[in-house]
């Protein structure tokens, strides 16, 4: 079963490591026919946007995500970021949260780490937004 896309002019996207960019003026649609290691640009994060621990482990997760070649440097990275993240809060939902994408990177599943952490960062974004209210 593939898994289709549409990619908006101009959005880039990292299908297992490699760059692609929609240079045409119209949406792009492909399918996935394979595994395959894929990003949507607006969920990559880049080294100088890290403002926070949590942000750090999710970038080296997405690091050994999108390039497997060199995996090892970016695992211990990891375990540098989560060991650090873990220790920068006293909340047991964040730490657990470290637990549960340690887990999952163990068993190789990025993906789902990098859903997670997703889903962390919009929950801190509702808070603030609420609390801006």
């Amino acid at each position: 079963m593939s898994l289709k896309f549409r990619i908006p002019a101009g959005e880039k996207i990292i299908v297992n490591g490699a760059v692609l960019t929609n240079t045409s003026s119209k949406a792009m649609h492909f399918s996935l026919e394979n595994d395959a290691s894929i990003m949507r640009e607006r969920d990559i994060l880049l080294p100088e946007h890290v403002k926070t621990p949590f942000e750090n482990v999710y970038l080296y997760v997405q690091l050994m995500y999108i390039e497997p070649d060199n995996h090892d440097a970016h695992h211990k990275s990891f375990q540098d970021a989560a060991q650090i993240a873990f220790l920068s809060t006293h909340d047991n939902k964040e730490r657990n949260l470290v637990f549960e994408v340690v887990g999952l990177i163990g068993e190789k599943n990025y993906y789902s780490a990098l859903k997670l952490l997703q889903k962390y960062f919009k929950s801190i974004e509702s808070k603030a937004e609420e609390s801006a209210d």
